[in-house]
């Protein structure tokens, strides 16, 4: 597999301005075991194609793949703010835009699916996937719920990247697979167990593992020493 980090995994270390995104990405780059990265949209500091541009390059001159934008907002976003998210994810690189299914309570099933469609529309025109995230207590907290949006969107710009850990009981990593762009892990679960079941139920898969943590109260220094990277990177 290869191992991805996602921006939002130290959140509270860019509110503290303990760290750049250029600082990331070089802490991303000296382990020998990151080979991609995902930038949480709350942590750019300019939108400007100069700085977007500046960011590609120094990903590519660490050798590191730009995989996603995220954006958990985004489904439910304005149609000028998924524009930007989209632009902003092209400029980059990244060929995934990283988001959530909003909470149960937040919106009726019918807006949500207005949403979705007009996301996929936007999607398919600036050839950006969206890699829709489970999460429990919204409408994407289970297969049948993932499976029920990607129906609705009758898209092939919708598809998955489950958290097993976070998937409801009686759901299968198995049924989401065939549709999976990437899969994500927190760094406070247990990556053995993780593992176990990707082997079990997705013995195929071998794309990006986008390790997280929801508490986004990582350091840099967790980038190097983290058990879930020689966990995913034995398989």
């Amino acid at each position: 597999m290869k191992i991805a980090w996602a921006s939002s995994a130290f959140a509270a270390a860019f509110e503290r301005a303990e760290c750049t995104q250029l600082e990331w990405l070089d802490a991303c780059a000296r382990s020998g075991l990151c080979d991609g990265v995902a930038f949480d949209r709350a942590h750019f500091p300019r939108i400007d194609a100069d700085y977007l541009a500046q960011l590609k390059k120094m990903a590519v001159d660490l050798t590191l793949t730009p995989l996603a934008l995220e954006n958990d907002a985004f489904l439910l976003s304005s149609r000028e703010a998924k524009e930007e998210s989209l632009r902003i994810a092209l400029a980059v690189g990244a060929p995934l835009l990283l988001c959530r299914a909003p909470a149960l309570t937040a919106v009726a099933y019918p807006a949500l699916a207005s949403g979705i469609a007009e996301a996929c529309g936007l999607a398919k025109a600036a050839n950006v996937t969206i890699a829709l995230r489970n999460e429990r207590d919204t409408h994407a907290s289970s297969e049948a719920d993932c499976k029920r949006l990607a129906k609705e969107a009758d898209s092939a710009w919708l598809r998955f990247a489950p958290e097993s850990a976070r998937l409801d009981a009686g759901s299968s990593l198995a049924g989401l697979a065939g549709k999976s762009v990437a899969l994500l892990h927190d760094v406070a679960d247990d990556a053995t167990k993780c593992l176990a079941l990707v082997g079990a139920e997705a013995p195929q898969y071998r794309g990006y593992v986008i390790l997280d943590a929801r508490a986004g109260d990582c350091e840099l220094t967790e980038i190097s020493r983290a058990t879930a990277l020689s966990v995913f990177r034995a398989r």
